[in-house]
């Protein structure tokens, strides 16, 4: 009868501790893979969309190095004219001046056959030059210009396309410069979105929970900010 009554205290207590023993166990398992399913899960959604936005970033930066190749060439041009000009100016000017001491010898020599002629041949820019200047009357006023040549009115128009071209080139230079900022900054964040994948991709790879989840956040964290960033960001 003893043992029969053991058997039944087997059969009938120790049945169900084991049971729930067990329960214990399985839903503890079902429990970590329900985790381990959501971390992948996750972890796929955050790689998935840093991938594209990596890729997105490798492309824009290429965009702007070429807008940057671009404006770097328009500004050599624009060097190479403004160099152009300044030398046909230097070379249009000094054809002035040499008019304009032939001129100023026939005066003072009071040829007036040889002056006229001169005057009449001075380009447009120097005729107005030299009427402005004897209008302030050098020979009488100390306080009048040195000569027309330091006139207001003295104006080489090759002197104007050669400001105007170095100003152009300055320009280019910039923007130059600005795209090449613009695309270090998308290669700074091809690099962020890089970290991302890092982190993502090794959620789910440990034993522990709390390191894949972890790891989970900070890839989370690192691609909203990257994102954050990313939107503020001129696109092409």
């Amino acid at each position: 009868m003893a043992s029969d009554s053991a058997t039944t205290e087997e059969q009938g207590f120790g049945q169900p501790e084991a049971s729930r023993r067990w329960e214990r166990i399985l839903s503890q398992e079902e429990r970590v893979s329900r985790f381990d399913r959501w971390v992948e899960f996750l972890s796929a959604v955050i790689l998935s969309l840093a991938t594209v936005a990596t890729a997105w970033c490798a492309y824009q930066a290429s965009l702007w190095d070429g807008d940057q190749a671009d404006h770097y060439a328009l500004a050599s041009v624009a060097s190479v004219r403004a160099a152009e000009l300044s030398n046909e100016a230097l070379q249009r000017s000094t054809i002035h001046i040499n008019l304009f001491v032939q001129w100023a010898s026939a005066v003072s020599q009071d040829n007036q056959a040889l002056s006229d002629f001169l005057y009449q041949r001075f380009p447009p820019e120097l005729q107005v030059a030299t009427d402005a200047w004897l209008a302030t009357q050098p020979l009488e006023n100390p306080d009048a210009p040195s000569s027309p040549f330091a006139m207001a009115e003295y104006v080489v128009p090759e002197n104007l396309e050669a400001t105007e071209a170095r100003q152009q080139s300055s320009d280019e230079y910039e923007l130059a410069n600005r795209a090449n900022d613009i695309s270090d900054r998308y290669v700074l964040l091809t690099v962020i979105f890089a970290s991302v994948l890092f982190f993502g991709g090794i959620s789910g790879k440990f034993q522990s929970q709390v390191i894949d989840l972890v790891m989970l956040i900070i890839s989370a964290v690192v691609f909203v900010v990257g994102l954050g960033i990313l939107v503020t960001f001129p696109v092409q």
